[in-house]
């Protein structure tokens, strides 16, 4: 090992040496004051008792308070009437607390009046607290319940004024389902004026069944009598042949009454085969009648059943749509609140001040301390007094 080495060992020896006796020396001094450090520490340790246990109990007077709501967006969520930060600058600003105190009969000058805002993670709620000494806990309740009523009282008119849109909307929703009900009584009346139409058209179906049944009838006549007119006339007209092949036998005048008959039947036949021509034709007109009246109730039966689709499908649909809107709207308009109070005002069940315990703990901390700075002090007043009087 050269010297350099040693004399840098010999500094190290020498330093963890001086260390050593310096600690020492701290220890030595400590505990020769250790009695002015137990003692001093401890009389801290007990006014400090005294003194907080003499201290009047502070209790937190809390609430809970969510923002009023105005509606819900599209995916779901609530739209806040004000933003919870924006409440909660009110709150620490004391915007509200002269009017607290006055409507409570509070002296500003005796009783001062301080909210604390804790908002609530996860959620949009806000918790207000205040302290209050024991025998002031109700009128820190008093004064949660007055916050909560002056700010709901600025977001009134807003309230209001959303839920009357919401009501005027409701209202002409509600107006248009009675001009929808207007019209389907319209469409009642049309259908009752079709069936009328139908009910006359079905009577004058039955007049010309009648008629037409009339007319067959005489048809059915006619054309017996033309069969019995044809059957005469070729009876007579055989007679004629006959009296014709006997000439000898017949006089003149004989012939010509055969002659006249027959002209006179078939003038007959002719008329009577007018009269079925005329009788066809006005049946064929009855007919046509019928099957025009019979079509026409089919047509007026399918404008009945449109009516009624109309009615039941379209009108009816539009209603239900428009109830369904009004639900909607109602359910907006139930949405709509001001300031909610999610939890009462409530006092804590411990006082929150004084801290006693913390107190004496902090007391016989910095008490520990100042006596050990004491009893250094001292021990070096000593030291200097000794070495004075060695000097």
């Amino acid at each position: 090992m050269n010297k350099i080495e040693q004399s840098e060992l010999r500094d190290q020896i020498r330093e963890h040496f001086d260390d050593e006796i310096q600690l020492i020396d701290y220890l030595r001094v400590i505990w020769k004051w250790k009695w002015l450090i137990i003692l001093g520490t401890f009389v801290c340790m007990v006014v400090a008792g005294v003194v907080s246990f003499n201290m009047s109990n502070i209790y937190e007077v809390s609430m809970t308070i969510e923002p009023g709501i105005i509606g819900v967006d599209k995916d779901g969520k609530f739209i806040y009437l004000d933003s919870r930060d924006n409440i909660e600058g009110k709150i620490k600003r004391g915007l509200y607390n002269r009017r607290i105190q006055k409507a409570l009969n509070i002296n500003p000058l005796k009783t001062g009046i301080k909210f604390g805002v804790r908002p609530q993670k996860g959620t949009n709620f806000i918790k207000v607290t205040s302290e209050w000494e024991e025998n002031e806990a109700e009128f820190g309740k008093k004064s949660l319940v007055q916050l909560v009523a002056f700010i709901s009282k600025e977001y009134e008119d807003v309230i209001h004024q959303r839920k009357d849109d919401y009501e005027k909307q409701i209202l002409m929703k509600q107006n248009q389902i009675k001009e929808v009900e207007i019209q389907r009584k319209d469409i009642d009346k049309k259908i009752l004026l079709e069936l009328n139409t139908i009910g006359a058209k079905k009577n004058h179906i039955k007049l010309n069944k009648a008629t037409l049944n009339i007319i067959q009838d005489r048809e059915k006549e006619l054309l017996e009598e033309i069969k019995n007119v044809k059957d005469n006339t070729e009876r007579i007209v055989k007679e004629r042949n006959n009296v014709l092949q006997h000439k000898g036998n017949v006089d003149d005048i004989s012939l010509l009454l055969y002659s006249t008959t027959i002209q006179q039947n078939v003038a007959y036949f002719n008329q009577l085969s007018n009269q079925i021509n005329d009788i066809r034709t006005k049946k064929e007109i009855a007919g046509m009648k019928i099957e025009n009246l019979k079509k026409d109730i089919d047509d007026i039966n399918t404008e009945i059943d449109r009516l009624k689709l109309k009615k039941t499908e379209g009108l009816q649909a539009k209603i239900n749509d428009l109830k369904l809107q009004i639900d909607r709207l109602r359910i907006k308009e139930g949405m709509i609140k001001n300031i909610r109070v999610i939890q009462n005002p409530e006092s804590s069940i411990r006082p929150v001040k004084p801290k006693k315990k913390l107190i004496i703990v902090l007391a016989g901390v910095v008490a520990f301390m100042m006596m050990m700075f004491l009893a250094f002090f001292l021990e070096y007043i000593q030291k200097a007094k000794r070495s004075t009087i060695i000097k």
